[in-house]
């Protein structure tokens, strides 16, 4: 099972790799699919930053 840290730094990666492609593209050569993927990964930051509990995260500092 992932933990906490796991599922942030997963959805980092790919809120920054699907931003990247959106930037180093040129305006005419956009993709949805690139914009929904940032979107995605903002959206699943956003989750797991508003719905963890402290105690969830000191039960991970004492594994």
């Amino acid at each position: 099972m992932l933990t906490h840290l796991d599922r942030l730094t997963i959805y980092s990666v790919l809120c920054f790799i699907t931003f990247c492609s959106l930037v180093l593209r040129g305006p005419d050569n956009a993709s949805l699919f690139a914009l929904g993927g940032v979107i995605a990964s903002a959206l699943g930051l956003w989750f797991e930053l508003m719905h963890t509990s402290d105690s969830d995260m000191e039960e991970e500092k004492l594994k």
